[in-house]
């Protein structure tokens, strides 16, 4: 197996592992053994067992953020763009859920580096959102007003997007219909 082909093997095999257990109750060498390789072959890939936890925070980190700035780039109107930005949270809850499990515990983990991963990432978020809000608002809105609204509904799809994630699909969708009608309501009532 080639070495980019192996270092994503190995970071779905961590995934699994840590979000079983988390960072403190895994062993490199039980990563190797569920990889099915040798603890020499993964540390040629990662040198330590944060190292291998930080590839794995950053790569679901940047796969989330990318998919709701994805979202709120859409061309579409700004109603849409809430749905989409709420939706991709939910499915990045029911398609990652080893993940986005990681990147909640490491919100309030002890680790110094993780949670300074997430918390790049959630002002990274916020940031793209209070744009869209601030931009959107046409000057009825400032800034700090902006990010307090995005750190707001990010909070809200964050927590609704963890509850009954085993849904059916029928059941999330309604759920993100809800959020969105609850924050469309919201948006749309602070500038008048």
């Amino acid at each position: 197996m080639r070495a980019p082909e192996r270092r994503a093997q190995l970071l779905e095999v961590a995934r699994k592992v840590f979000g079983n257990s988390g960072f403190h109750g895994v062993s490199m060498e039980e990563v190797a053994k569920e990889a099915g390789i040798t603890k020499p072959i993964l540390y040629d890939h990662f040198s330590s067992k944060k190292d291998l936890y930080l590839a794995l925070l950053d790569e679901d980190l940047a796969d989330l953020l990318d998919k709701v700035r994805e979202a709120l780039d859409s061309p579409v109107g700004n109603r849409e763009r809430i749905r989409r930005s709420f939706q991709a949270y939910f499915d990045f809850v029911d398609e990652q859920a080893d993940g986005f499990r990681l990147m909640m515990q490491e919100s309030v983990g002890a680790e110094k580096d993780f949670r300074e991963r997430v918390e790049r990432m959630r002002d990274a978020a916020v940031a793209e959102v209070a744009n869209l809000i601030e931009r959107e608002s046409e000057g009825r809105l400032d800034r700090e007003h902006a990010e307090v609204v995005a750190l707001a509904l990010i909070g809200m799809v964050e927590t609704a997007a963890q509850r009954d994630h085993a849904a059916p699909k029928e059941q999330r969708a309604e759920a993100v219909d809800t959020l969105v009608r609850l924050a469309w309501r919201g948006i749309t009532q602070l500038t008048e």
